[in-house]
């Protein structure tokens, strides 16, 4: 005699609460998302500006002082890898634009 299990109904106080939970999580997602998202926004051309900025005068300063012997013992390395991270954090800020924006 084999044993199959059926299946039980779905009650539906548990599927409504479900529902509920899930949309009150939905909202209180949107109640966060929003207004961050927005100031980001807000910031974003401020934040653009100023990581490009660094990261172009980063490189500028590096190739000067490379290229000429005022300074001997200059981190020219540390000077692009400082550029490179400018750069980095303006690639990471997008992405969290992104991310919020969904």
């Amino acid at each position: 005699m084999s044993r199959l299990r059926t299946a039980e109904p779905v009650r539906s106080e548990e599927s409504t609460a479900v529902a509920m939970a899930r949309t009150l999580l939905w909202l209180a997602w949107q109640a966060v998302r929003l207004p961050i998202f927005s100031l980001l926004v807000i910031f974003e051309p401020i934040v653009r500006l100023v990581f490009s900025g660094l990261s172009l005068l980063a490189v500028l300063t590096a190739l000067l002082f490379e290229s000429s012997s005022a300074a001997s013992k200059f981190p020219f390395w540390g000077m692009m890898a400082f550029s490179a991270g400018c750069a980095l954090v303006l690639v990471g800020y997008d992405a969290f634009l992104r991310r919020l924006s969904r």
